[in-house]
């Protein structure tokens, strides 16, 4: 009985793609795999090409393809919720 607690503990702690999210960090994945190509200014910069959360979760998968990257669909979503959260500020 003790066991089927703990198990259902995890389970329910893992819910879905968010939480998922908030175990890989997306803050590192930039900073190792972002930054070698444009430091922060990208971001920010007045002319910026994201202007919406699909715009956002678009980029960055277009620019892990283009960097010969493999990274899971929670790699993405961290990677996309670290820089919404940091930058864009989309809801």
């Amino acid at each position: 009985m003790k066991w089927n607690a703990i198990v259902l503990a995890a389970l329910l702690g893992l819910g879905g793609t968010a939480a998922l999210a908030e175990e890989v960090d997306g803050k590192a994945l930039v900073e190792q795999n972002c930054q070698g190509c444009h430091d922060d200014r990208i971001y920010t910069r007045p002319n910026r090409i994201i202007h919406s959360l699909p715009d956002l979760e678009n980029r960055v998968r277009f620019c892990e393809t283009q960097n010969g990257k493999q990274w899971s669909e929670a790699q993405i979503e961290a990677v996309v919720q670290y820089l919404n959260r940091a930058y864009y500020r989309f809801r």
